[in-house]
């Protein structure tokens, strides 16, 4: 093992709307995202540029592990109805340094995986004992939640986006 052990926590999810429509979610993501994780979400903003464009800044606020996180990055791949890669500003980056989210067309549907990359260092897998695990499971419950939720919300709402 090198300095640090890499996870990554991938989920996905059929939604039966085409590939734009979860585009036009994530392009919107200002106003959808409390709604997309009601519970932990309490904001996304981009502070600089447009939305979903390579070098566009964001700012977040959302609950982990009952605390509030305060999140900055930047998007840093951006292919429209295709993928979006967001990375995240330090001290973020140092465990979970990007996120992808793949939207793939299936035939009238889509296919949206949301992956998360995380890393920790060989002296926090010595001494977590069980944080890393409680982190990687709430994680991985929180993207399973998230993708059941931005399914509901663009089947039962097809006009979202528009």
């Amino acid at each position: 093992m090198g300095i640090y052990k890499e996870y990554i926590l991938k989920h996905s999810i059929e939604i039966k709307v085409p590939p734009e429509k979860i585009w036009d979610f994530f392009y919107n993501i200002e106003q959808n995202y409390r709604s997309w994780h009601t519970e932990d979400h309490i904001m996304f903003k981009w502070t600089k540029g447009n939305p979903l464009e390579v070098g566009s800044t964001f700012y977040s606020e959302q609950k982990m592990s009952g605390e509030v996180a305060k999140l900055k990055g930047v998007c840093t791949e951006s292919i429209p109805n295709e993928k979006i890669a967001l990375k995240f500003d330090f001290p973020t980056s140092f465990m979970c340094p990007k996120i992808e989210w793949i939207i793939e067309p299936k035939a009238k549907n889509s296919i949206f995986t949301a992956i998360s990359y995380y890393k920790f260092g060989k002296l926090f897998l010595k001494f977590s004992g069980d944080k890393v695990d409680y982190i990687l499971e709430t994680s991985n419950k929180h993207m399973q939640e998230e993708g059941e939720t931005i399914k509901n919300i663009l089947e039962r709402n097809p006009q979202i986006g528009d």
